[in-house]
């Protein structure tokens, strides 16, 4: 039987090379909000891929401004993460961006 469970799927600061945000692991996330907040007292240009095992896809890029939050929103069944999936992303300078990934896990 398949159980979905709402949950804060991670809470990580962005690093300065691009790395992993969220793993889904043996589930399935289901990403329903991506909230970014820049801590940095400069414009942080931050960047969202997926990568499906095999290739890396931009997803998003954006610059966002001295203490500004930005939400990404996705809709039905949100950005789909399975278990050969990862979300990763990176930001002009480590531990100034921070990433909180809003979802469900389906097991």
């Amino acid at each position: 039987m398949t159980t979905w469970t709402p949950a804060k799927l991670a809470f990580v600061q962005f690093p300065n090379a691009n790395g992993t945000l969220y793993d889904s692991g043996a589930n399935i996330g289901e990403v329903h909000n991506i909230i970014i907040h820049n801590t940095n007292t400069t414009t942080e240009t931050v960047t969202i891929s997926l990568h499906d095992g095999t290739n890396e896809y931009l997803l998003y890029k954006v610059n966002v401004i001295a203490n500004e939050t930005v939400q990404l929103g996705f809709g039905s069944e949100g950005l789909i993460v399975d278990a050969a999936s990862l979300l990763k992303g990176l930001s002009t300078t480590a531990s100034k961006v921070t990433c909180a990934v809003m979802g469900t896990t389906r097991s």
